[in-house]
């Protein structure tokens, strides 16, 4: 990592001139353009079909009926829409979510390089990182919006790293525009206004254009949950944001609860009193348990939204609206939603410590180790035959999605080291930013250098709150924290080999 530089062009050179002048550097860019297209080739022949799980029929059926909103954020099925207008291969679609994601990883190493100015063994590692990581390959092989949110999100980060390191007046456009598409793709992003303003204050932009930044990116995303909410009213006859929203916050209210309402029997608002009564009755005798530190548990931190044989959620909607064989029938489906958020708000406010107990902790487990959920599951080979699965069989011209068993094996035996693996970057992470303040790495480096370095804190920071106190914690749902990670722990710890004056002494 650089140190302050006596140079006065230091870091104020082209990017594309950085990246051509240097021998090393063009060396990098085609060896990640061979590599990317050579290894997932190689893939691609054990692996010719796309993979599928209950999320993508969801999207896809969303897509093919050109719905407006959907139980999940509409990005990703009209992205699905939009690409089908050039092509409705599956490879070519698979293709190009891969690539797109390489060509974000790029950019955050050549960003990287530019700014921090590692040594050869943290570009190297860096590069393999990026370049040869099994895990990128089989998760843009999924019609599912992770690879895609992964590479808004990858985008995202490497501009705030420009705007804090040599902004420019346009980036704050750019920014805003990323955000807000990383916003339709997934809600995982909803803390990303509340970072980037941290960074935007913190940048060097003229003030005038810090409050622009901050209010463009707050109107776009508002702007995109006043359109959805108009939406989801006709769709359910509520205006809201995201039933999906309030299903997940009950569920994880009743991870709670299992502990707390056979010993409690307090005064509950007339309004919930009915579903409440449902699920004491629930709790209080036999009933399907789901262990959050189970990592092999199917429902993986979701049991009370998609278990519709025993959630007491799901038969409480049954008997208001009565039950169906319509999947996620948007007329039942959305209005429980906002009832669900209610009630599981009012769980977590009554119950506060508790649910820090029961769901918050065993979630910031699953946050340093989380589950590989999909990435053990049989079903991404066999195509439905309902009435989801003709539909993405008819639009993509599916026959099969089935592979060799082997290769299914391979596959569970590459990705089952990822939960220790993401254990040990974020412990090495952990203690290289340790290490990096105890090197005096705060007063050393270059100003721009150091704020990179708090933006990225702020965005971990964010990621982690977030994480624990209300999203599914799974292994596909940390890719982009991974890398993110990583790569800062490689340049903290390469400061820390380069630095020769030891730590401060108390």
């Amino acid at each position: 990592m650089v140190i302050n530089s006596t140079d006065p062009t230091f870091l104020n050179g082209s990017f594309r001139h950085f990246i051509w002048s240097s021998r090393r550097n063009r060396s990098y860019l085609i060896m990640a353009t061979v590599c990317s297209l050579t290894l997932f080739f190689v893939f691609k022949l054990f692996y010719p079909y796309p993979n599928m799980v209950m999320d993508s029929y969801v999207y896809i059926k969303a897509m093919a009926q050109n719905l407006g909103a959907n139980s999940y954020p509409i990005g990703y099925s009209k992205f699905l829409q939009l690409f089908s207008l050039f092509s409705r291969s599956t490879t070519l679609l698979v293709w190009f979510q891969y690539l797109f994601l390489e060509f974000a990883c790029l950019l955050l190493f050549f960003s990287l390089l530019f700014f921090f100015r590692p040594g050869k063994w943290a570009s190297i590692a860096l590069f393999v990182f990026l370049f040869f990581n099994p895990l990128l390959f089989y998760i843009s092989n999924f019609i599912m919006a992770d690879a895609l949110f992964t590479t808004l999100s990858l985008l995202w980060l490497v501009q705030l790293i420009w705007i804090v390191g040599r902004p420019k007046s346009y980036m704050i456009i750019v920014h805003a525009l990323i955000l807000v598409l990383a916003f339709t793709i997934r809600y995982n992003a909803l803390y990303y206004p509340i970072a980037a303003t941290f960074v935007l204050l913190l940048s060097r932009l003229r003030p005038l254009l810090k409050v622009a930044g901050i209010a463009l990116q707050f109107t776009l995303v508002g702007l995109f949950i006043f359109y959805t909410s108009l939406q989801m009213e006709q769709l359910t006859g509520v205006r809201q944001f995201s039933p999906f929203g309030g299903w997940k916050m009950a569920n994880n209210a009743l991870y709670m609860y299992e502990h707390v309402s056979v010993k409690r029997n307090d005064p509950i608002p007339a309004r919930f009193s009915r579903l409440d009564e449902m699920v004491r009755r629930n709790f209080h005798g036999w009933h399907v348990t789901d262990d959050l530190l189970d990592y092999f548990s199917r429902p993986t931190g979701s049991l009370y939204m998609v278990d519709y044989q025993s959630s007491p959620l799901i038969r409480y909607m049954d008997q208001k609206y009565g039950s169906d064989t319509v999947f996620l029938n948007f007329k039942k489906w959305g209005p429980m939603g906002a009832y669900c958020g209610e009630y599981g708000s009012y769980l977590v406010c009554k119950y506060p410590l508790q649910y820090v107990r029961y769901f918050v902790w065993p979630n910031l487990i699953r946050y340093f180790a989380p589950p590989t959920e999909i990435f053990w599951y049989p079903s991404p080979y066999y195509l439905r035959d309902d009435a989801i699965g003709q539909i993405a069989s008819q639009w993509f011209r599916l026959h099969t999605l089935s592979v060799d068993q082997s290769y299914i094996d391979f596959r569970n035996s590459v990705l089952s080291p990822y939960p220790i693996i993401i254990a040990i970057v974020h412990v090495i992470f952990i203690a290289s930013v340790v290490g990096f303040f105890l090197f005096r790495g705060h007063k050393k480096v270059m100003k721009p250098v150091f704020n990179i370095v708090l933006a990225v804190a702020c965005v971990w920071i964010c990621d982690l709150l977030f994480s624990v106190s209300a999203a599914a914690v799974v292994l596909r749902y940390q890719i982009f924290v991974m890398i993110l990670e990583f790569a800062f722990a490689v340049q903290f710890i390469d400061y820390i080999c380069r630095n020769d004056e030891g730590p401060v002494k108390q």
